[in-house]
């Protein structure tokens, strides 16, 4: 007798990837989010877009509850979400960071955590050990005490995030490191590069400094210019080719009518320390609070409203073939330039420079 199991089409690995995510994007499934447990953190960085939270520094103030979030946790958990990022401010300040976090592990959510590296303890790596995250991902602003700290403002801090790094290899848990690329750690930016290379962790950096979510607008000024960003950026024979690749692939999608064209309120949510959830951590104009509602509600009635947002007259950004390689975003453009249809010419500036190098290399 031969056998009825049902026969599964035979996919490749990028070819069923693209399938799954069609259909979670279809079925509007919140595949990944991201929960800010906290806004404070024990640096005091120039750039960040919380700062406004320095204020009340070391006060948990109306910040949600272990349970509150543990419950939030099974709802996500039920509506399908799979990846989800922890992040802060500096999560770990939480003293119940350990029993969120495990509570999300043993949902069998796949969790990023970021962090500044300076808090990673003896009971913080027996967590990891225990529940490995997907990564933990750390921001190293430069390669010497006297750059990084320029950026944290607090003395010391180098030292403990290296050694944060260290302890987290040594017990081969996933790490990767970031930076912010800025005036005041350009001059150490391949010396960053060179020293994470000689660790074998992987490493990235943004320049797209955005401003506060309080409205401002200071952080623009610790920008470099476009040109000299994208410079470094491919510096690296890598990092050209994945441009390449990237700009192959994406810039063949179609154009969509809605100002709002990636996976906010789509496939992806932000939870901030208060129980706000929006449809990403810079759409500040659009929330549903979760102590007074139910992730459902906030989800399937609220988020949908950001695909109903159209682009004003004369907004070119949907329709622009460079579109892929600035980063657009409207909610970026908001914080920006105070509307969410009038681009940045930073980020403009920064696809035209991708643009031009890699059709160098075509």
């Amino acid at each position: 007798m031969e056998c009825t199991q049902t026969q599964t089409p035979k996919l490749s690995n990028k070819e069923y990837l693209k399938e799954f995510n069609k259909k979670v994007a279809q079925r509007r499934i919140p595949l990944s989010g991201n929960l800010a447990l906290t806004h404070r953190c024990n640096v005091r960085c120039i750039h960040c877009y919380i700062r406004e939270e320095a204020a009340t520094r070391g006060n948990p103030g109306k910040e949600l509850g272990t349970d509150q979030w543990k419950t939030i946790i099974d709802k996500i958990t039920e509506a399908g979400c799979l990846y989800l990022l922890i992040t802060g401010g500096e999560p770990l300040l939480r003293k119940d960071f350990d029993e969120i976090y495990r509570h999300a592990r043993t949902n069998g959510l796949l969790v990023t955590v970021f962090t500044n590296g300076t808090l990673i303890s003896e009971n913080i790596i027996e967590l990891f050990n225990e529940f490995p995250p997907r990564a933990v991902e750390i921001s190293l602003y430069g390669a010497t005490a006297e750059t990084y700290e320029t950026i944290t403002g607090v003395k010391g801090s180098f030292e403990k995030c290296l050694n944060g790094i260290k302890r987290l290899m040594d017990f081969q848990i996933n790490v990767r490191l970031k930076t912010i690329l800025m005036k005041q750690n350009s001059h150490e930016f391949f010396k960053i590069e060179k020293m994470v290379g000689e660790w074998g962790v992987k490493f990235r950096f943004d320049a797209a400094i955005f401003p506060r979510l309080n409205g401002d607008k200071a952080p623009i000024g610790l920008r470099v210019p476009a040109e000299d960003a994208v410079e470094k950026e491919f510096s690296d024979e890598n990092r050209l080719r994945e441009w390449k690749d990237f700009f192959g692939r994406m810039s063949k999608l179609p154009v969509l009518d809605s100002l709002y064209q990636c996976g906010a309120g789509m496939t992806h949510f932000h939870i901030d320390p208060y129980g706000n959830l929006r449809p990403c951590l810079m759409v500040t104009d659009l929330e549903y609070n979760l102590v007074n509602g139910s992730f459902f509600t906030g989800w399937n009635e609220v988020m949908p409203r950001i695909r109903e947002r159209k682009p004003g007259t004369g907004y070119g950004c949907n329709q622009c073939e460079k579109r892929v390689l600035c980063g657009f975003c409207p909610a970026f453009f908001n914080l920006e330039k105070g509307t969410e249809d009038l681009y940045s010419e930073y980020l403009c500036s920064m696809g035209q420079q991708r643009f031009e190098k890699i059709n160098e290399v075509l």
